[in-house]
């Protein structure tokens, strides 16, 4: 019986087969490398903990499919595992199904361009401007300093308003005076303070006065303005109310 030669080892099937599945490990260990670098090259400010759990998820998928070619490579039944995969796979979407949304909505946002960070939002009972945004959620920072945080998905299913983008704030400044005093003197006067206001507001956007309600004994009455920087909306609403009722004693002497 012959001896094999070197050249016979290294060109048998065995070693054929035996090649073919470490190159294939080889290059699932590089897919697998180059697979984290690239997630967190692009998470940006998408939190820590996601980003270990897509690189988790993602490394343990590349190196199945690298074993299912191994094992197709070396001729081995691999319907159960595929079905058992397929199962895992299902499993895994639902319960990051809420994520995968948010992701989808993050995208739709960036190529719809309904908002910018920087720019000044109203979704729900909740205003602000718009301080941070990732693939999961957006961070709201309101007039009162506190940081809200919306789920992407949300900002797809609820209307949100653009006050950057809508020609200036709308703001509306409620005052209530005793219903003796001459209707006519109180829209006069607050006419008067709204355009003390004019370098804030919008261009040909004059403000307006509505007397929204009368009872024997109180008158209430809405100040409308636009203002062009939506940041000044609560501090002009203080310094409306504060000027108004420090002239309220001039409307009582000529009422």
């Amino acid at each position: 019986m012959a001896i094999p030669t070197i050249y016979d080892l290294l060109t048998s099937n065995f070693a054929i087969s035996l090649l073919q599945v470490v190159v294939t490990l080889l290059i699932t260990f590089l897919v697998v490398r180059f697979y984290r670098i690239i997630i967190q090259r692009a998470a940006g400010s998408v939190p820590s903990g996601l980003v270990a759990s897509l690189q988790q998820i993602g490394s343990w998928a590349i190196w199945i499919l690298g074993i299912i070619i191994v094992l197709s490579q070396l001729a081995v039944a691999i319907n159960v595992l595929l079905l058992i995969l397929f199962l895992g796979g299902a499993a895994i979407i639902v319960a990051y199904r809420n994520i995968l949304t948010d992701m989808a909505a993050s995208q739709f946002i960036s190529t719809y361009q309904s908002f910018k960070v920087g720019e000044w939002i109203e979704i729900q009972d909740y205003y602000g401007r718009v301080v941070e945004r990732n693939l999961i959620q957006t961070k709201i920072l309101t007039p009162d300093n506190e940081i809200v945080i919306v789920p992407n998905s949300t900002l797809l299913k609820r209307s949100v308003v653009n006050r950057s983008r809508s020609g200036g704030l709308r703001v509306q400044i409620p005052v209530t005076v005793d219903s003796k005093f001459d209707l006519k003197n109180v829209e006069k006067i607050l006419l008067e303070i709204g355009q003390e206001l004019k370098t804030d507001l919008v261009p040909d956007a004059p403000p307006q006065v509505r007397v929204t309600q009368v009872s024997s004994q109180q008158a209430h009455f809405v100040l409308m303005l636009r203002i062009t920087n939506p940041a000044k909306r609560d501090q002009l609403i203080s310094d409306v109310q504060e000027k108004f009722y420090e002239l309220l004693p001039e409307l009582d002497a000529r009422k």
